[in-house]
């Protein structure tokens, strides 16, 4: 328990945490300190001095943001003194900002600049030349910078090098003419040559508008942006974000600033939406034999049930199968799943999610408890060790892998990744051991064995690595506070004696144990807890039940069973890779854009964009994430899940679903939904 220390601020005698700084006490009590360098999701940086503050007994004011509080501190805040100092500071940022932009400024209004100049009622004083680049910089399709605006806070570069990993920004010059500029190898370069991975968080935290996104001014004014919270769908880390609206229209994506549900963004994360809209299609399209032209909805959904029911009576529902991409929210997979097997009578039904990783996730079920959540990426920040199982994780999870970086880089914890990589981690104290593609599992195998007594260099050489590395990976999985987190590309090879082994691992290290799970399974389908739970896997219904023994094809075995033509009907939601065969099925997609279309698909329905999806999705932590809409959906693109249901009606069932609310309370009774974060 951390000792509390009593302090008074501003005559008011408060109680802080050991360790709190003197502005962070201060907002905690109601007693607001003027800041322009201080963000909640950075390190102090103590650049700005607008946070200075007189504490009795010392000559001169000191920093707030990077103090901390000790017994009996006597704080002042907002002497005359201070007030004067704070001015006089404001005056010389204003000197080298443009501010006779401000009325055309998209950061009008939230600009934390204009609010701090506004709240001293600072002068505008005369404007100081500076030898920077007069017009804004946008060498990339995703982040602008105009370096007349800088304030040279620092946040940007503190962002990239802690957060981050990266070390893109420099500052460079002196007086009035120091600029913050992407450097690499002693010159000024690009943001891309500067190794820039384009996540955006950098923006995130810009107080003015020397960094904004591309297209920004498109958009309203940052106070006439609706907010609505969601959920990332780009991986199965499910990260929160917020969307922000001018009308229906999506602007910009960023991420909440403080509280439990801080987090950041990858590119995907942040950019992705963007860079895929507009649709191809908003009406559905029907395919004439050469092209595709608009079709009816009424229309498209009667003949594609009409179609189904037809294969079903005569071929049987073996002749059926349902594909997902793994984007589609729990409701959605629910009722999906319920449709396939409730009316087409089919067990072929995969809607994103690898048998291995299934396989796995239910052992750690089974042994933490169902809903027992996992690390996220906060976690693997502050662990003290990091074994990652299978390459690819930068790739696949980059958020995860920035939080790898964070450890080792700021928080010294040691990295190991068992992979077919050869290039060195992007570590401070991290390694590779390097085996052949599906040779991981040995290793963990090899390591179990050492646990159990057997002999580090028999179990190396049976694992073919060396005998210190296998010591290694051991020792550092059996520390206090270690973490595994094991790749999407591990799953794609492992077979069930790798998942064995893993599990093994876990159960023997107490990574895994009642009410603990220390192991990140990460999935290449985003919401792939969500298809566990929702009971869209093949074999395995709503909880995770196992339905029968005969659990129906998976989605290469639906694949090959296309081309040999046993599949006559077809359902897909979502990128499903490649459908056709020596006779093409009948198709009915429900795509994004002709990108995603199935070759020759009968009917194709637009999707409905994640920023007008309400649901709810389970991430790689086994927390369960709500996604809210800023519309219920644009009037010619029907919601998902209500055409599931227009398709359940068509057929002749008795759905009666009004609402999203109606699927959750039927799902209650038959789903664990994962824990609410």
């Amino acid at each position: 328990m951390k000792k509390t220390t009593t302090l008074t601020i501003d005559g008011k005698k408060i109680y802080a945490d050991e360790g709190t700084t003197i502005l962070e006490a201060a907002r905690q009590n109601g007693i607001e300190i003027p800041t322009l360098c201080y963000h909640p999701r950075l390190k102090p940086l103590g650049r700005c001095r607008l946070c200075i503050v007189k504490i009795k007994g010392l000559d001169r004011p000191v920093t707030s943001c990077d103090n901390p509080v000790q017994e009996g501190m006597v704080v002042a805040t907002d002497t005359s003194e201070l007030q004067d100092m704070r001015r006089r500071t404001l005056e010389l940022l204003l000197a080298t900002h443009p501010y006779e932009d401000c009325l055309t400024c998209v950061r009008t209004g939230t600009c934390e600049l204009q609010e701090q100049a506004y709240r001293s009622q600072s002068d505008l004083p005369e404007q100081i030349e500076r030898e920077v680049p007069i017009k804004p910089v946008s060498d990339n399709p995703w982040i602008v910078r105009d370096e007349q605006k800088c304030i040279l806070c620092g946040r940007c570069i503190q962002v990239c090098r802690i957060n981050v990993g990266r070390s893109v920004y420099s500052m460079i010059g002196s007086g009035v003419n120091t600029r913050v500029v992407p450097y690499r190898d002693g010159r000024e370069v690009s943001l891309e040559e500067a190794g820039c991975i384009f996540c955006g968080q950098c923006v995130d935290v810009c107080p003015v508008a020397a960094l904004t996104e591309t297209n920004r001014k498109e958009g309203g004014r940052e106070w006439e942006l609706a907010s609505v919270p969601g959920v990332c769908i780009e991986c199965s880390l499910g990260c929160y974000l917020e969307r922000r609206f001018f009308d229906d229209n999506l602007i910009k994506v960023t991420v909440p600033e403080e509280g439990e549900k801080v987090s950041w963004l990858c590119r995907r994360g942040k950019f992705g939406l963007r860079e895929r809209e507009p649709a191809s299609f908003t009406a559905v399209q029907k395919y004439s034999g050469i092209n595709y032209v608009d079709c009816d909805y009424e229309e498209a959904v009667a003949d594609t049930a009409a179609a189904l029911r037809s294969i079903k009576e005569n071929e049987g529902g073996k002749a059926l199968a349902v594909l997902a991409a793994g984007k589609l929210s729990n409701e959605e997979i629910y009722l999906l799943q319920k449709l396939a097997r409730e009316i087409l009578d089919t067990e072929n039904i995969d809607l994103g999610i690898e048998q291995m990783w299934l396989k796995a996730v239910r052992s750690v079920q089974e042994i933490s408890g169902t809903g027992t959540a996992g690390p996220v990426p906060r976690d693997i920040g502050e662990a003290e060790s990091i074994v990652i199982v299978g390459s690819g994780l930068k790739e696949s999870h980059p958020v995860a892998d920035m939080a790898v970086s964070q450890a080792s880089r700021y928080g010294k914890a040691a990295v190991v990744e068992i992979s077919e990589r050869r290039e060195p981690l992007n570590a401070w104290d991290g390694s590779v051991i390097t085996v052949k593609k599906g040779w991981e599992g040995a290793v963990l195998r090899a390591a179990m064995d050492l646990l159990k007594g057997k002999a580090s260099s028999e179990a190396a050489k049976e694992a073919r690595i060396e005998k210190n590395e296998l010591e290694r990976i051991t020792n550092l999985i059996t520390g206090s506070n270690s973490i595994l987190i094991v790749t999407p590309e591990f799953f794609a090879g492992a077979g069930a004696d790798d998942i064995e082994a893993l599990i093994a691992v876990g159960e023997k290290t107490g990574m895994l144990a009642r009410g603990q799970n220390k192991m990140l399974l990460l999935s290449r389908f985003s919401n792939a807890a969500g298809v566990a739970f929702a009971g869209g896997a093949p074999g395995c219904g709503p909880g995770m039940q196992i339905l029968s023994e005969d659990r129906g094809l998976d989605r290469n075995e639906i694949r090959k069973a296309i081309e040999n033509g046993r599949i006559r009907g077809l359902i897909i939601f979502g990128e499903a890779g490649e459908t056709s065969g020596s006779k093409n099925p009948f198709t009915a997609a429900v795509c994004s854009d002709y990108n995603e279309a199935p070759e020759g698909a009968d009917y194709l329905f637009p999707a409905q964009q994640i920023a007008f999806k309400e649901g709810c999705f389970i991430n790689a932590a086994w927390q369960q994430r709500c996604n809210e809409a800023v519309a219920e959906g644009k009037a010619d693109r029907p919601s998902d899940w209500r055409l599931i249901c227009d398709l359940a009606i068509a057929f002749g069932a008795k759905w009666e679903y009004p609402s999203l609310e109606k699927v959750r309370e039927e799902m209650k009774e038959k789903v664990f939904v994962g824990k609410a974060d």
